[in-house]
């Protein structure tokens, strides 16, 4: 029952940082889950629990996607998939740990400089293959792709719309390869019978936060927070 409890405060907070700031839900969520969860588990919960989200950005502003980059996006953020489906199966428990801690400690500090990554469309392509593999082996794909877009100079309702498309693609696809590869297991289903209230009453909160807060303040606050996160968990394995 503790279990379930933690779960669902940590993916509350995810989901009202997610609603508040605008990014994070993955960040946020994968490395406390890691301590509450073993790390294969947490990455699973995270990506399938970010699904939803993505989908219905894509549904609501479908007119605003840039088709061309949505294609070569999806279409190398695919290919990357089925490595990172490979890496989460295969990685040691503790290397996978190490590879969490490490992802959101880079993607952390990408957000805190807004990083952007110059290249163009092929510069895209090799982004959208590492976060593809990134998603499926961490649950983390954001920070990279909106850095590759960021270089493209696209509206920002274009930008959210494709990646809402391209993030769609890329988390139906690592489901699949989860269900595949055995991953989708009873203690993923309970963490999930507890993130869905947690997810709605997270929106709920965060937009209420939203209206009453310091937009930037908030911001630095979460990135204090991903790098305390992180460091814990990079503190655990080396206590492990």
């Amino acid at each position: 029952m503790t279990g379930v409890l933690g779960v669902f405060l940590v993916l509350t907070l995810a989901s009202v940082i997610r609603t508040t700031a605008g990014f994070g839900f993955s960040l946020v969520a994968v490395p406390p889950l890691t301590l509450l969860l073993d790390p294969v588990t947490a990455v699973v919960v995270a990506a399938i629990m970010a699904l939803p989200l993505s989908l219905w950005i894509a549904v609501r502003d479908w007119r605003h996607v840039d088709k061309r980059i949505t294609a070569v996006s999806l279409g190398a953020g695919l290919a990357g998939v089925p490595f990172g489906v490979w890496l989460l199966h295969e990685l040691p428990a503790r290397a996978l740990s190490l590879v969490i801690a490490a992802v959101v400690l880079l993607c952390t500090f990408m957000v805190w400089r807004r990083v952007s990554v110059r290249g163009g469309l092929g510069a895209v392509a090799w982004i959208s293959a590492f976060s593809g593999a990134s998603f499926a082996s961490t649950g983390i794909d954001g920070p990279p792709m909106v850095a590759a877009m960021q270089s493209l100079r696209l509206e920002p309702r274009v930008q959210r719309a494709t990646l809402g498309v391209v993030f769609s693609g890329t988390s139906t696809a690592s489901l699949a390869g989860f269900g595949l590869s055995g991953q989708l297991t009873a203690q993923v289903g309970w963490a999930l019978l507890a993130g869905v209230p947690a997810l709605f009453i997270g929106i709920f909160v965060g937009e209420r936060i939203f209206a009453r807060f310091d937009s930037e303040r908030f911001r630095q606050a979460v990135l204090g927070l991903l790098v305390v996160s992180s460091v814990s968990v990079l503190a655990g394995v080396v206590a492990g």
